[in-house]
């Protein structure tokens, strides 16, 4: 089932939602941090919809401790980024804090511009406790307006959820976690969320589609349409959610269950009467890749590589022992770069693998009906995991990619036969093949070098030939 995620919302509608409201602190990295007894944990995040702003565009925030000295070097003033949607968490020492300067910056703004941000005021902070500075949520007038308004949304559940799975030296204090300041009610939140859902449907009436049947966005919407036989929409119903956090991927199961990818690391799941979140095993280190596999079970793997499983019931299995540390972030970074594994299904196998990593290449298998992951041995010459396809006789790492036509040497493929341990290079026809995919009775293998410029191969990518569409029967 298609469904459709691009979209655009007006917000001149909007205008009855200003609210004045207190101000917030910000920033520190997903990386690992050990609780300190003197120090309290803050939590804040920022988001906005796609016709306020673009993805790129980040937040600058300035803050210090007040009482200090606004002298660099001898006052702790701090400077920071936010990206959208990313759960802030910083760990402070007990006091009252106040921000200096709160800005939007990057993208269409401009270099060197900026878009203020009407966040001004103080938050306290509580040794042994955590702050919650909720979701703050942008939106821009109009389009030709450079005035932002900033409504603070209440993501407490959010929150603990993210601090009890990916914080865990800090779940003990969520009980006890206060507010940074007075958040939108959720009556007016809901307010926004259904003038959201009516201006995306009107805009995805204007261009009638048959197929796409649901509608994802920001503030938690998932909305199922009813369509005549012109894709006309004649009816249709926010799901309800538990969260106002940005819909990032949804999918829709043949059984009609639904799995929606939220931001930060957590997952919904439910039917169109309403969804849940998703429980999650203990012991994920990150944000982790999941992937519904048939009979209604679930993988997931996190950028430590540890592999959990489960059925619909969601008692969790797991395996650990391909765990590998991540890094700390060195002094020049903010965060250390994880592995990001990637999981495929194949026709005979299950893979994980760990995509684009020349320092850890990781290619792991499993059978489907019993689920227990071995190693893939890798010959020397596999100096990355760009991509994993998998034939019935065949397993395939590429296309290696040299991004011209004219490149001395042409792309190419690793490819080794299911019952071997060797591992072949096979060239590409040209540099720029950029796709590769085996066809439909999977002797025949195509790549598309160039736009529509379609070659195969019918020995296993030893030679490449030109591909002739099929003669349409008159």
């Amino acid at each position: 089932m298609n469904v459709l995620n691009n979209y655009r919302l007006y917000t001149t509608k909007l205008l009855f939602i200003f609210i004045c409201f207190f101000a917030v602190k910000l920033y520190a990295t997903d990386s690992l941090i050990k609780s300190n007894p003197t120090k309290g944990l803050f939590t804040i995040q920022f988001s906005w919809n796609s016709d306020s702003y673009a993805r790129n565009v980040s937040v600058q925030v300035e803050y210090k401790k007040k009482g200090f000295l606004k002298k660099k070097k001898t006052s702790g003033e701090t400077a920071f980024h936010a990206i959208k949607n990313q759960f802030i968490t910083l760990e402070l020492s007990e006091g009252e804090y106040e921000l200096l300067s709160v800005r939007l910056t990057g993208g269409k703004i401009g270099y060197g511009k900026f878009l203020r941000i009407p966040l001004e005021g103080t938050f306290n902070i509580k040794k042994e406790q955590v702050t919650n500075g909720g979701m703050i949520y942008l939106i821009r007038e109009n389009e030709s307006s450079n005035k932002v308004m900033a409504l603070p949304i209440n993501n407490t559940e959010d929150v603990k959820r993210y601090v009890r799975q990916y914080k865990s030296e800090y779940a003990n204090q969520i009980a006890s976690m206060q507010s940074a300041w007075k958040f939108l009610s959720n009556d007016k939140v809901d307010k926004l969320v259904t003038s959201f859902a009516e201006l995306l449907v009107s805009r995805h009436n204007a261009k009638p589609n048959t197929k796409v049947t649901h509608l994802y966005a920001t503030l938690g919407m998932v909305i199922k349409m009813k369509k005549d036989k012109n894709g006309k929409v004649i009816n249709y119903k926010l799901i309800n959610t538990p969260t106002y956090q940005q819909i990032k991927k949804m999918t829709l199961k043949k059984d009609n269950t639904i799995i929606c990818t939220l931001e930060n690391g957590s997952f919904l799941y439910g039917t169109e009467e309403g969804l849940e979140y998703m429980p999650l095993p203990s012991g994920l280190e990150s944000a982790p890749e999941l992937q519904s596999l048939k009979g209604n079970k679930f993988l997931l793997a996190d950028n430590s590589f540890n592999i959990f499983w489960a059925d619909s019931s969601f008692k969790w299995k797991s395996q650990l022992e391909f765990r590998k540390e991540q890094k700390a972030p060195g002094f020049f970074s903010l965060s250390a770069i994880p592995y990001y594994p990637k999981i495929y299904n194949g026709k005979k196998h299950l893979y994980i693998y760990s995509s684009n990593s020349e320092k850890y290449k990781i290619l792991l298998q499993s059978e489907y009906d019993n689920i227990h992951f071995t190693s893939v041995p890798l010959a020397k010459k596999v100096k990355k995991i760009t991509k994993v396809t998998e034939t019935p006789t065949h397993l395939i790492i590429g296309p290696h990619l040299k991004l011209n036509a004219t490149a001395k040497r042409p792309g190419y493929l690793y490819v080794k036969k299911h019952d071997s341990e060797e591992w072949n290079v096979r060239d590409l026809p040209r540099g720029d093949c950029k796709r590769f995919f085996p066809g439909k009775d999977e002797n025949i293998w195509y790549t598309e070098c160039s736009k529509n410029n379609w070659l195969e191969s019918k020995d296993y990518g030893v030679s490449w030939s030109k591909w002739k569409a099929p003669k349409k029967e008159k």
